[in-house]
């Protein structure tokens, strides 16, 4: 063989001998009696100081000594999920609940007694979190459980109480809550968990003794569709247009989602929509009657508000054209030095009530001139109607 194919040859079969293939390591935690036959360390709390020595034993063989209160042994770096069907602690065991265990193992002992046991804190995530409509916040829990742990690894559903309890720390966002572990086995400690921002997930941490940095575990959100509205008036008979957003609340990007809108009363510009992110779509409300005006968003795989708008008689809209148009028309009549009458003046009226229903409720301008916003206030209402009456009316352009 030519020494320039052995060294091929040799270079073709070195990554496999250097870099022997792992097996595939499994979803879940099934067997955790695996954990107690490993060597770890433990920090030990006595009655007096606590032992920082760090003893390094056998899990299972680990005994507590006369002065000793707790102690407690890191068997790994990150938060573990385990199978439901083995870990009997959920209420309904064919929800979607995931369980989770903190790598951490602890010693205590009963309280009142010299018994020894030992423990894992295990947590369960039963759900997304929800947006509140009325709170305007993601809301959710999860449930911690303190689960007894034999040398079979198996948990033990009686309750025990510990002679020392243990604090841990659930952390996200700006918030910390405490939690004190006083008893073992049942029942769980449920921790509130808020957000008024999220965006598909909202990071958890379980800060405990041994790690204060703590152990970051991402709760999953369920997105919402979300209507709002600055406004909860509107002048009615088809005056007023209303702004309203429509937008994905809870998720940074996800497929199309079609969504339609529906109203009790008046009328929407863009009734068919598609949503794709969290940026709004701006859709417009115009008034139509007098009353309550209800709207919704339809889709069938998310959570959506709805929104209600009072469409009110114009009082304001009218008297406010008529006044403008009236004065208009006094105005005219006194600059050109005309006679003043009550036709002329119940004609200024009638012009500015006419140039302002045309412009707001038509689009159509008969001043003259252009005007560049379609906006409402009483300003721009009063404006039109002293124009109108004073320059008069003329056709629209065809």
């Amino acid at each position: 063989m030519k020494p320039s194919i052995f060294i091929l040859f040799l270079l073709c079969l070195l990554p496999a001998i250097a870099f022997p293939q792992q097996q595939i390591r499994s979803k879940y935690v099934r067997n955790p009696e695996q954990l107690m036959r490993r060597e770890v360390k433990f920090k030990v709390t006595a009655n007096v100081t606590a032992d920082t020595s760090a003893r390094v034993e056998e899990v299972r063989a680990f005994r507590l000594r006369a002065e000793e209160k707790k102690a407690v042994a890191l068997t790994g770096s990150n938060i573990t999920k385990l199978d439901p069907a083995v870990m009997p602690i959920v209420d309904n065991p064919t929800s979607q609940a995931r369980v989770f265990m903190l790598p951490e193992l602890y010693y205590a002992k009963v309280a009142g007694t010299n018994e020894q046991l030992s423990y894992r804190i295990l947590f369960i995530d039963s759900a997304p979190l929800r947006y509140d409509f009325v709170k305007e916040q993601f809301e959710g829990s999860i449930r911690f459980l303190p689960a007894e742990v034999n040398e079979s690894g198996n948990t033990q559903p009686s309750p025990k109480p510990l002679s020392v309890p243990e604090d841990i720390f659930i952390s996200f966002g700006a918030t910390s809550v405490p939690l004190r572990i006083t008893q073992i086995n049942w029942p769980p400690l449920e921790v509130a968990i808020t957000s008024a921002v999220a965006r598909d997930s909202v990071e958890v941490k379980v800060l405990t003794v041994s790690n204060p940095l703590g152990y970051p575990k991402n709760l999953r959100v369920e997105p919402a569709i979300i209507l709002t509205s600055t406004r909860t008036f509107i002048q009615g008979l088809g005056i007023q247009t209303l702004p309203v957003h429509v937008s994905l609340k809870g998720v940074s990007s996800c497929p199309p989602v079609p969504v339609t809108i529906e109203t009790s009363l008046g009328t929407v510009n863009l009734a068919n929509l598609t949503l794709s992110s969290d940026q709004p779509h701006e859709i417009i409300l115009r008034s139509e009657n007098l009353g309550v005006i209800n709207l919704k968003v339809i889709n069938p795989n998310y959570r959506s508000n709805s929104i209600t708008v009072q469409a009110v008689f114009p009082w304001i809209f009218l008297l406010l054209a008529i006044l403008g148009g009236l004065i208009g028309s006094l105005g005219k009549n006194l600059v050109g030095r005309m006679k003043i009458t009550l036709r002329r003046l119940a004609l200024g009226s009638i012009v500015g009530l006419i140039a302002a229903v045309a412009y707001w409720g038509l689009g159509i301008v008969l001043i003259g001139f252009s005007v560049e916003t379609r906006g409402l206030n009483e300003a721009m209402v009063f404006g039109l109607g002293l124009l109108a009456g004073y320059f008069g009316l003329v056709s629209p352009k065809k």
